[in-house]
């Protein structure tokens, strides 16, 4: 009788700490996430990290939702109990999520065409070149803020072809990405001339998904720091001394 007891106590304790079933959205944004092509599975950094994270945390999980960046946000303001990364946490979208993080961080760069020998010292030095970015990224703001010329794509992978043709002069990318994406296309002959902004990277959620969770999450997640899953997926995809501290 008291071992059904407690039994009985454990399931009730278990059922009332039950995490909901959580959404998950992305982007293709290599290396932090992008689609397989052998096994159609999202993969990379953010996704390893967060895939963990919601395993230790017994939190059911969709498959990753991968849509244009713009559109990844949007879902996840409107979609209760959803998540989304890899998500820079800049002032303009404080108020739209509570933030699980950091799981990566970010360094915008400005890359040209090596042949075109442009310098830059600043951003204002920019002014008079077209920029590619993409639809949503957190560059923007920056960039408009400087009044600069910018041209936006709803996929970042085809700013790297549009430089090779110069239908733009200059190209605005995440760092990591940027250098991946040139890897992954081939291309050798573009070189970085400025950086000019860093943000933290950040598992973005719904506004009013349960606080208790979210300072759930970010325990959980300090925990991964501390005993080295961090670092350890990092390492596996060659970018330990890209690993936020």
């Amino acid at each position: 009788m008291l071992i059904r007891s407690a039994l009985l106590c454990l399931m009730l304790l278990s059922s009332a700490h039950a995490a909901e079933p959580v959404t998950l959205y992305t982007e293709d944004y290599p290396p932090f996430s992008w689609v397989d092509k052998g096994s159609g599975k999202v993969v990379g950094l953010s996704a390893e990290i967060v895939a963990e994270l919601m395993l230790r945390a017994g939190v059911p999980t969709s498959q990753p939702i991968v849509a244009p960046w713009a559109r990844a946000m949007v879902l996840t303001m409107s979609t209760a109990n959803s998540c989304l990364y890899t998500t820079a946490r800049v002032p303009e979208r404080e108020d739209n999520y509570q933030w699980v993080g950091p799981i990566g961080q970010n360094n915008w760069v400005l890359f040209a065409r090596r042949d075109d020998h442009i310098k830059l010292n600043s951003l204002d030095e920019a002014a008079g070149y077209q920029i590619g970015t993409f639809i949503g990224d957190a560059s923007v703001t920056f960039l408009r803020e400087h009044k600069l010329r910018v041209a936006i794509v709803p996929n970042d992978r085809l700013n790297p072809p549009k430089l090779q043709k110069q239908r733009i002069q200059l190209w605005s990318v995440g760092r990591m990405s940027g250098l991946f994406l040139q890897r992954e296309l081939g291309i050798d002959d573009f070189e970085q001339v400025l950086a000019f902004a860093h943000a933290e990277m950040y598992l973005a959620c719904h506004k009013d998904m349960d606080k208790a969770e979210v300072a759930r999450l970010n325990d959980i997640l300090r925990g991964m720091y501390r005993d080295g899953t961090i670092r350890r997926i990092y390492l596996q995809y060659g970018y330990e001394k890209e690993m936020p501290r």
